[in-house]
């Protein structure tokens, strides 16, 4: 009984954390994953094209990392020229230290019009911009023509500094100054291959402890 319920023990702390963990590699319609949400708060949107959007493999003459699609946003997210502010929000997490996002993404081979992406975070779950306080990785932050990649390269980001486990979600948020059809930055970037690993919660792990040490002691 006692290797049953430690066997159990183990079983549900893993399931909490495999739980979490998900892949999105959006393929399929132009429609958004459910779940996620894109959210254009620039003050010069919305223009023709203001949300992040899934996109077929071919367009733009760009393949998808891997899969049928990507997701992708670009100037075209404002009229006119100003600051671009475009979130694609993930579904609710419970963020844990240790938890990484990973993911793909990509502009043009030939930049004349730099782009800017950073992955943030809440700990309240909110969709709303401003809730979206931390920053866990910046790409191009000084909108040069050399630093956002031109070919599909993986970026890793790593939660930390939480006192506690909390609800939330992630964001990536394309935000390049002056941008727009008249602007002098942004052009289009896609992600793809969106990775979300999560360790488990510290009760889960006493949890996977407390078991691993029941069988132990049984087995000796």
């Amino acid at each position: 009984m006692k290797v049953a319920a430690a066997a159990l023990m183990i079983a549900a702390a893993a399931a909490g954390a495999n739980a979490q963990s998900f892949t999105e590699g959006f393929d399929g319609s132009s429609l958004l994953p459910s779940l996620w949400t894109s959210v254009n708060n620039s003050a010069n949107g919305p223009g023709v094209n203001p949300d992040w959007a899934q996109t077929p493999g071919n367009v733009g003459n760009w393949l998808p990392y891997e899969g049928d699609g990507y997701v992708a946003v670009g100037y075209n997210a404002i009229v006119g020229a100003g600051d671009i502010s475009v979130y694609l929000i993930s579904p609710v997490v419970t963020f844990n230290n240790g938890d990484t996002i990973s993911f793909w993404t990509r502009t043009w081979e030939n930049v004349y019009f730099p782009d800017r992406l950073a992955l943030v975070y809440n700990t309240d779950g909110s969709t709303d911009p401003s809730s979206f306080t931390n920053t866990l990785l910046t790409i191009n932050p000084n909108l040069t023509t050399t630093e956002y990649p031109t070919t599909w390269t993986q970026f890793t980001a790593t939660i930390s500094g939480l006192p506690e486990s909390a609800n939330g979600r992630f964001a990536f948020w394309y935000n390049p100054s002056d941008g727009g059809p008249w602007g002098s930055n942004s052009d289009r970037v896609g992600i793809d291959s969106v990775v979300y690993s999560s360790v488990p919660a510290p009760g889960s792990l006493a949890l996977l402890t407390a078991g691993m040490l029941v069988c132990g002691r049984r087995k000796r």
